[in-house]
This record gives C-alpha cells, sequence and structure tokens, in this order.
C-alpha cells in the first residue's frame, strides 16, 4: 500500500511538472533543458523523460519543436495546451455536463476534440460511490437550436487569421449577391445555433463592425500583413444588453408595460441588461425598464409577446409595434 502511495505522489508530481512545461513553452519564451532543471531541481535525465511523455501522453508529439536558433522549445500550433487533470467526482460530473452542453455545437471541427478531451478525462478517474458521474449528466439537459455545419476548412483559416491577428478576404454571399470582404477578424461568437464572425471590415465605404455567418464564408484568404489588436475589441465591450447578437449604433432607454403577472415572472428571472427594472404598479401590470444598444432584438422581443406587452418608450420602438400590430391585425382579417 505504501509503495502505491508513494508512485500516486510520483506520478501527479510528474504531471503537474509537464503541466509547467506546457505553460512556460505556450508563453513564447522558448525554454531550454536548463531553464527545465533550474525551474523544478531535476535532472537531465528526469526533464527528457517529462518531455518524452509531453509528446506521447499528453498530444504534443505533433506540435513540440525544438528551435535551433533560440536554443529553446516551442509549440508549431500556437493554441495548442495539453488538458488539465480531473481529479474529484463532481469535476468528472462537471466535464461531462459540458460534454452534453457542446452537443450544441455539433457541426464545427471543435466539437470531436472538445468531447474526446471531456470523455477522455472523465473516464480514466476511480469514481466516488457516493455519486455516479454519467447517471447524473445524464439527467441534465441543455436544450437549444442545432447548431450548423462548418466547414472544416473555413474553421481552420479562421483559427489561424484570429491567432496571428492576420487581416482575412473572403468571399460573402447575402440575398443572392456575392461580396468580396476584407477585415481585421476578432472574434468568433456562437448565438442561438449560428456561429458568426465578428470583427472590423476595412472595404472603402464600408468600413466599421460586422458580423459575417460562417456558413455564407467561402475562398478565405490570410494575409502576411497583421494588426494590432485594439484593447475593446471584445463584443462584449460594445452589446449593452442581452436580447440577441447585436450592436447598434444608438443607445435607447426602454419602457415597456407587461400585462399579465406569468411574463413578469419570466422577465425577472433574466439579466436582460445591466441596469433592468421591474415596477408594480397598482393596477396588476409590471412596467420593465432598461438601457440597451440592440434595438432590433428588442423589438423582436417585444413583438414575440404579443398582446401581453405594450411599449411605451422610446418612440421608434412604439412606432414600429404599432406598424407591425397593424399589419398582423390586417393581415389576420384575410385569413
Amino acid at each position: 500500500m505504501k509503495k502505491r502511495e508513494n508512485g500516486k505522489k510520483e506520478s501527479l508530481a510528474t504531471f503537474r511538472r509537464i503541466t509547467q512545461y506546457d505553460r512556460m513553452i505556450a508563453s513564447g519564451i522558448y525554454p531550454s533543458i536548463k531553464d527545465f532543471i533550474d525551474a523544478f531541481g531535476i535532472s537531465e535525465a528526469t526533464v527528457h523523460r517529462d518531455l518524452i511523455a509531453l509528446r506521447y501522453d499528453f498530444g504534443a508529439d505533433e506540435y513540440l519543436e525544438y528551435d535551433r536558433i533560440k536554443k529553446g522549445y516551442y509549440y508549431t500550433n500556437p493554441t495548442f495546451r495539453i488538458p488539465a487533470l480531473l481529479t474529484t467526482e463532481k469535476q468528472i460530473i462537471a466535464a461531462q455536463l459540458m460534454a452534453n452542453l457542446l452537443d450544441m455545437i455539433k457541426g464545427t471541427p471543435i466539437y470531436a476534440q472538445a468531447i474526446e478531451v471531456f470523455t477522455t478525462l472523465s473516464a480514466n478517474i476511480e469514481q466516488d460511490n457516493k455519486l455516479n458521474a454519467k447517471k447524473l449528466s445524464s439527467r441534465i439537459l441543455f436544450l437549444g437550436m442545432n447548431p450548423v455545419d462548418i466547414q472544416n476548412k473555413v474553421w481552420s483559416k479562421l483559427e489561424e487569421g484570429l491567432s496571428g491577428n492576420h487581416y482575412i478576404a473572403f468571399d460573402y454571399t447575402k440575398n443572392g449577391i456575392t461580396y468580396r470582404i476584407s477585415m481585421k477578424p476578432y472574434q468568433l461568437i456562437y448565438y442561438n445555433g449560428m456561429w458568426s464572425l465578428y470583427g472590423y471590415e476595412i472595404n472603402p465605404g464600408y468600413e466599421g463592425i460586422r458580423f459575417f455567418n460562417l456558413p455564407l464564408i467561402k475562398n478565405i484568404q490570410i494575409k502576411k500583413e497583421t494588426f494590432e489588436l485594439p484593447e475593446n475589441f471584445a463584443y462584449e465591450k460594445h452589446a449593452i444588453g442581452n436580447f440577441g447578437r447585436h450592436i447598434g449604433s444608438e443607445t435607447y432607454t426602454f419602457k415597456v408595460i407587461i400585462l399579465v403577472d406569468w411574463i413578469a415572472d419570466y422577465a425577472k428571472t433574466y439579466n436582460w441588461a445591466p441596469d433592468q427594472k421591474f415596477e408594480e404598479e397598482a393596477d396588476g401590470t409590471t412596467v420593465m425598464s432598461f438601457t440597451s444598444n440592440q434595438y432590433y432584438p428588442v423589438l423582436d422581443w417585444v413583438l414575440q409577446r404579443g398582446k401581453f406587452i405594450i411599449p411605451v418608450a422610446p418612440e421608434r420602438l412604439v412606432g414600429d409595434w404599432k406598424d407591425h400590430a397593424l399589419a398582423m391585425a390586417n393581415m389576420a382579417k384575410e385569413v
């Protein structure tokens, strides 16, 4: 028993060293054998054994290389990292639930890789009898629209452009017309079954933040030229509200009257906007107010709730809501 415990401790120490090797290599500092020896106080032979394990036991063989000029190790794929170790039953459950969640993004090249990571990590750990990861994970379900299929070539090219901050160009077909788009790619965004490329278009006359749906992107070209990623590039730093994938040029103060309790109760359970407020009125209605720059998604949200919501502000929302309501009323007369 004592021998077995010592073996476990040694294996854990080896794993911890290898995760540190991975961090050092991925950081781009080109660590050498001597760097590893100095960092961990181990022999050169131990470093070589660890590197062999990193290559063949942790999947780095395809990417780990030695630079003879810089005299250190690096990854040919800068996005490569070894998986973390799951050590508790609850972590295993979390990983398996994440694997279930990943079903929402089937059709992308990263799906199979991610599933393999989660299932491999959770399958090789001795489980606590008090918890049953497989049974529990099957009782928790993630629902969402089936994701679109993304071509491997498109995904790989976008990964290359994003990781190196390269300008990219591609064909984009919309309403039957194909355009050649040039842009700075910032992020890949997944929302409601759709993957989109978010970035800054640089075509003359069309400069600005844009979203492009991945299934409509073809013939991607990675430019040699690179750009400096803006400090505030991230989508979440510009979108005000959680009504959809949208960043509007104007920010509005919205106010709607919710006429029934069950819609009000539903609305209160979500974080629609950072400053959202709900005020209950004497007549039993609820006034919902918030600030957002997602005008069109908010309009859709109001229309989806039909006769149970009345918009009050801004005037633009009231006018558009009336136009849609009257148009639908006229259509209903003809049914």
